[in-house]
This record gives structure tokens, C-alpha cells and sequence, in this order.
């Protein structure tokens, strides 16, 4: 009996699928990449419940006939290449023939198409790779391609699917992607019947700040460099919009977004000196170089690319990179033209030139006095270690015998409020003291986001901070899907002192911040804060109120803590000591090390 057999083609298409449409925004690339290859200028995505639902792409193409409108469902057909010659000179998007009919394996579609040039249109409907209509019909020129009940057919694909926030998010940055590079066509975004973005043609600079709110406006500075082998345009950031995401890094090469890592270190390491370690600039540029010195066909999502010469292209983006950071004088540039002859003192005229003199002290005598000793970490620990010795070991002084009464025991809080905590800042990250006869190392990062996670979650839900109403509000704006979750989130934010209002669909009216809280930081401070609720809300999946604390604290705790005067350390500890939880952070990571005497002891054997 033979064991090697054809696989059905459904099942082929299926596991196509696997490769090309991963979730909901794989299927979106896909569509809105087939309509800018017809020739669209005006591009409608419809989703629902994030695409689990439905997806629909409108587009004012060119369409599709009769025979081509069902041709386009078999594997392999596509009308972008011929030959295996043309891989080498591709000039438009979707060249392999696969996504439709991997798509239309896991889902059911309906597909309506028109020519401008035909009187009627062409009606399909699939479910599972099966033709269950095609028909003539009345329709608008263009076509109209929407998929319904993704993964329908393959339960197991559709429970790997994550939350609709995350899934929407998702669909949110392939549309960007998209939108980024061609910002002569019009785009528009609905979900659930809410219109989250209208983005009208323009150029690539007002399409940026479309997309990713107006607080770009003054933000974004161009980047162009013009050779006979490549030719680069964009715009870069300033060096203060750096994060610690990688959020706003799009890199395009031939109008398609890549990630290429050569390239994008190529931009990052411009940035090296102007901004913190651990943050990443933000950039917008595009590639342009001839299509037979790329290849793009060595993924199956099109989104690798490689060069004949990746040390060139590294160059040439390298120093145009610079170039502009130059223009603005954030990195020093050498002036080759400069003429020390030219370069005259600002003496005034008829000025007297007054020559240096010295003074000497005669009662001066380096014997008399001792300078001063600088304080070592040696000494401190010296200093550290004998006062602790003079607290727990130092006799007491004898008294009469006194008459005692007895009293109620002390809580733990007033135990703790009224001790005197001896404390040694070390390395500017720990902070050592003895606290019921043991040594505590706590890492001071690590405990502040404890502290505040229980103080926003203690003001959530049961005293809310006190608002400082700002007397001229500043306006912050935000990408659709932020501004949706900032919408969600308002009463909530405006527990913590975060007092909010929306003005239209992205943007948000200031009019009052905590006390301790800058105003000129708000807008970065709320977007940090979307990002990682994002993160803990739908991927861990943990309770609102929760997601919310931890989000701020997490944010709060990425400006370094100054706790050098020994007030300032007791407060901090007396504050980590009265957390519920004192030895974990929101995070997970460890906050404190104790030491046991036995410990202490093994150090030294």
C-alpha cells in the first residue's frame, strides 16, 4: 500500500493559510494591498468584533471581469508576473497567488466587482474554499471584498486569537503601515459602526501627523539624500519624542514596509548620544533603490527584504541621518571652512588690557590645618556599619526601678512610623538598613513601583488624588485606537488626578493634573500609560482597576528616583514597609534581599 499521497486542496489551502494569514490584520494587508495594486484612490476598511466577524475592503479600482473575478480564488494566479524574471523588477505588492485562496479556505466570502467600463458587476460567494454563487450583479465600479467568520472552518487557529483590543491594534498598524507610504489615496476606518480614522490624501508629513496626532506637528524634521543607486526621503524625530518602544519606526523600502535590522541600527546609532539608553527614536523614511537589487520573495509575508549591498545602503541612510540631526545642531559637525584669521576677541576700543596677577597669603602654612577627607563607599559602609553597632549593641544606662504599667500593644504601622531607620544608598540603586535585626537590601526601582501601584489602586478605590486644574488646558491628541482607550478609561484617570475631556475623536482638553505631575509631560505620560495598559489589560488579563495602577506606576518609575539626604531614604522605606505586598513588584521582579546573621557570617568563611 503506497503512504505518499496528494493533500486535498482544501487542506493545501489551509495550510497555506497558516503561513500568509496569522489573525485578522494579515487578511486586511492582504486586501488593502490588492486594492492600491488596482489602482484605488479611495479605500474603505470595515471591521467588526476586530475582524472576527467580518472584514471588508471597498475600494474605487479598476474591478475585476466575469472570469477573472473567479480566477483570482486558485492557487498561484495572480496577474502581477509572468515569468520568474519579473521577481527581479517588481513594481506592485501581492505577486504570489496565495492570499486569496488561503484566505477564502478559512473563511466565508462574498466578493462584488465591477469594471468601468462593463455595464454589470460580478456577485461571488465561497465558504471553504467552495463557489457557492457566481452570478451577474448591480454594483458600484471597484471592488468590494468582505470576509466573514475568519477561521471559521479551523476553531483551533480561531482560540489562538487574542483579545479584540489586541487583535484591533494589530489591524490598526498594518492599515498605518499602508497609509504611511501611500498618502496620495484616501483612507477611511470603521469598527462596529464607529468611524475611528479619516485620513485624506495629502502629503507624507500631514499624513503623519493624521495618523499619529498633532503633536507631531513641531516634531518631525525631513531626511533626503539623492544618488545614482539609492535615493532616501522621510523624516526623523526629535531626539526628546524617543521611547522605549519601537512604536513609531517605520522603515519602507520600494513603498512596502520592511524590518530590516541593519537599517534601522543604521538610524538608532545617529541617536546614541542625544537620547537615554533603552529608548528608540521614531522615523519615517523610505527607500528607494532599483528593483533588480533587492529581493523581497524570501518570506512569506513580503516583509524581509535583502539588498546586494547592505553595507552601502547602511552608509548612505547613516549619513543622511546625521546630516539633518546636524542641520539642527543636536550633534557636533567639524566646519572645514573655518579661518582662525577671522576669529577676533571681544575687546572693546580703547580698552586697557589689565595683565594677571597673583596673590599669595603669607600666614598660609600647610601644617596647621588638615584638608578636608573625602568620603569613600568604604567609609560610608565604615560610618553605616558603626552606627548600626552603636544601636543594637551600645549598654543602656542604669535606672531605678519604676512602677509599670501595663500597656496595649503597638500596631505595626505606629511600630514602623515612629522607628528610626539608619539607611546607606548604594551603587544609586539599593538601599541597605537593619530592620528587626536583619540586614534588608531593597532595590529601589523595583520598590517605588510597588509603593505607587498600591497608592493608585488604594485612590481607585477608595481616596481619590487631588486635581491642580490647570488654568490654561493643554490640549494632547492621540492615534484612534489610544484615543479609544483613554475614552474608556476617563472617570478612572480622573480618580488619579487626571482630569480629561474630549474634544473630538482623537483629542483631549488638559484641565487638570496631580500636583506632583508636570503639565508638559502629560502628553507622553498618557501615552506610555495606553501602551502598557494594553499590555496588562489584554494580554494578562487582569481587572481594570488593577491594569490602571500598574500601567502608571510602571510609567512613573521610568524617571530616576532622588533619595541622596537621609529623611528622604527613612521616608522611602517607611513607605515600602507599609506596602501589603513588600517583596515583589507589579512587575514580578524582586524588591528585597534579607540577610540573615548566618548569612552574613558564611560571607566571610
Amino acid at each position: 500500500m503506497n503512504t505518499i499521497h496528494l493533500l486535498p486542496d482544501i487542506v493545501a489551502n489551509q495550510i497555506a493559510a497558516g503561513e500568509v494569514i496569522q489573525r485578522p490584520a494579515s487578511a486586511v494587508k492582504e486586501l488593502i494591498e490588492n486594492a492600491i495594486d488596482a489602482g484605488a484612490t479611495k479605500i474603505q476598511l470595515i471591521i467588526k468584533d476586530a475582524g472576527r466577524t467580518l472584514i471588508q475592503v471597498v475600494d474605487n479600482g479598476k474591478g475585476m471581469n466575469f472570469t477573472d473575478a473567479r480566477m483570482c480564488f486558485e492557487r498561484h494566479a495572480t496577474s502581477k508576473i509572468n515569468t520568474a524574471n519579473d521577481l527581479y523588477c517588481l513594481t506592485t505588492k501581492g505577486f504570489r497567488g496565495e492570499a486569496l485562496a488561503s484566505i477564502a479556505a478559512i473563511a466565508q466570502i462574498e466578493l462584488k466587482t465591477k469594471r468601468a467600463e462593463e455595464e454589470t458587476g460580478t456577485l461571488i460567494v465561497t465558504e471553504g474554499s467552495q463557489i457557492k454563487e457566481h452570478t451577474p450583479t448591480a454594483t458600484q465600479d471597484g471592488t468590494s471584498f468582505s470576509i466573514k467568520n475568519l477561521f471559521f472552518n479551523v476553531p483551533a487557529r480561531r482560540n489562538f486569537l487574542k483579545s479584540d483590543a489586541v487583535e484591533l491594534g494589530h489591524i490598526e498598524e498594518e492599515l498605518n503601515r499602508l497609509s504611511l507610504i501611500h498618502c496620495d489615496i484616501e483612507f477611511s476606518f470603521y469598527h462596529n459602526g464607529k468611524l475611528m480614522q479619516q485620513l485624506p490624501a495629502s502629503n507624507q508629513k500631514q499624513r503623519i501627523i493624521n495618523v499619529f496626532g498633532a503633536h507631531f506637528k513641531d516634531k518631525l524634521f525631513p531626511v533626503e539624500l539623492d544618488t545614482a543607486t539609492v535615493k532616501i526621503t522621510g523624516f526623523i524625530a526629535k531626539p526628546e519624542n524617543a521611547k522605549k518602544k519601537k512604536n513609531e519606526q517605520y522603515l519602507f523600502v520600494n513603498q512596502r514596509f520592511v524590518k530590516h535590522y541593519l537599517l534601522t541600527h543604521a538610524v538608532e546609532t545617529t541617536y546614541k548620544e542625544l537620547i537615554p539608553e533603552g529608548h528608540k527614536p521614531a522615523f519615517f523614511i523610505e527607500i528607494t533603490v532599483p528593483p533588480a537589487t533587492i529581493d523581497i520573495n524570501i518570506s512569506p509575508t513580503k516583509i524581509d527584504v535583502k539588498f546586494q549591498d547592505d553595507r552601502m545602503i547602511y552608509a548612505f541612510l547613516n549619513a543622511a541621518v546625521k546630516k539633518t540631526l546636524g542641520t539642527l545642531s543636536l550633534i557636533p559637525q567639524i566646519d572645514f571652512n573655518y579661518n582662525p584669521e577671522h576669529d577676533f576677541s571681544g575687546i572693546k576700543p580703547k580698552e586697557v588690557i589689565k595683565p594677571p596677577s597673583l596673590t599669595l597669603n603669607p600666614n598660609y602654612s600647610p601644617y596647621s590645618s588638615k584638608p578636608e577627607k573625602k568620603i569613600s563607599t568604604s567609609d560610608s559602609w565604615q560610618q553605616f556599619l558603626s552606627g548600626i553597632k552603636q544601636e543594637t549593641v551600645a549598654p543602656q544606662p542604669a535606672e531605678p526601678e519604676k512602677l509599670v504599667f501595663a500597656e496595649e500593644p503597638k500596631n505595626t504601622e505606629e511600630v514602623i512610623d515612629e522607628a528610626q531607620i539608619k539607611c546607606l544608598l548604594f551603587s544609586d540603586a539599593y538601599l541597605v538598613f537593619l530592620w528587626n535585626d536583619l540586614l534588608h537590601i531593597v532595590d529601589v526601582k523595583a520598590a517605588r513601583e510597588r509603593i505607587l501601584f498600591e497608592h493608585y489602586l488604594n485612590a481607585l478605590e477608595n481616596a481619590p488624588i487631588v486635581i491642580q486644574q490647570s488654568m490654561f488646558p493643554e490640549t494632547i491628541t492621540f492615534s484612534a485606537c489610544a484615543a479609544e482607550i483613554v475614552n474608556d478609561v476617563l472617570s478612572e484617570l480622573r480618580t488619579l488626578g487626571y482630569e480629561l475631556e474630549q474634544i473630538d475623536r482623537t483629542s483631549f482638553a488638559v484641565n487638570g493634573t496631580p500636583i506632583d505631575q508636570k503639565s508638559s509631560d502629560i502628553q507622553q505620560v498618557i501615552e506610555q500609560f495606553v501602551e502598557m495598559y494594553k499590555t496588562h489589560q489584554f494580554l494578562h488579563k487582569t481587572d481594570k482597576n488593577s491594569a490602571i495602577a500598574k500601567s502608571l506606576a510602571r510609567q512613573k518609575c521610568g524617571s530616576k528616583l532622588q533619595i541622596t539626604s537621609e529623611p528622604e531614604q527613612q521616608t522611602f522605606i517607611k513607605q515600602w514597609l507599609h506596602c501589603q505586598v513588600r517583596h515583589i513588584s507589579p512587575s514580578g521582579k524582586k524588591v528585597s534581599k534579607v540577610l540573615m546573621n548566618e548569612e552574613v557570617h558564611k560571607l566571610f568563611e
